[in-house]
């Protein structure tokens, strides 16, 4: 079976669109721009995490609450959609809003469909 061709690395801190290096298969970026992504996302949780509604997210009154929706609807609610019965293993907040906890808000998912949800935010130039 032949290689796939290689192709440009998206290039990511100062290199952003214009790395010359090349790279094969799974690979996100090349090992030059890897730091600078890991940079990101360090940057990125630590950002998130000083917000009240991380904050809300490691209390017992959550864990409790998350734990109900769980126990209710213990399938992932977008692979269902999908015809796919996957285990839920986190509630996400449809609108965004942490410490909106109205019951219509949360949503049983799966760890896929939740970081498909999330990947956007990760990236955005700031």
């Amino acid at each position: 079976m032949p290689y796939a061709p290689a192709r440009p690395c998206p290039g990511k801190g100062p290199r952003y669109r214009s790395c010359p290096n090349l790279i094969r298969g799974k690979q996100k970026c090349c090992s030059e721009c890897e730091p600078y992504v890991k940079k990101a996302t360090r940057e990125y949780d630590k950002q998130r995490d000083e917000s009240p509604g991380r904050r809300f997210l490691r209390s017992t009154t959550w864990r409790r609450t998350s734990a109900a929706k769980l126990a209710c609807d213990p399938l992932c609610e977008r692979c269902l959609k999908h015809g796919r019965d996957v285990p839920a293993v986190l509630v996400h907040h449809k609108d965004g809003n942490e410490l909106n906890n109205d019951p219509d808000n949360h949503e049983s998912l799966c760890n896929d469909c939740h970081e498909a949800e999330h990947k956007p935010d990760r990236w955005k130039r700031r």
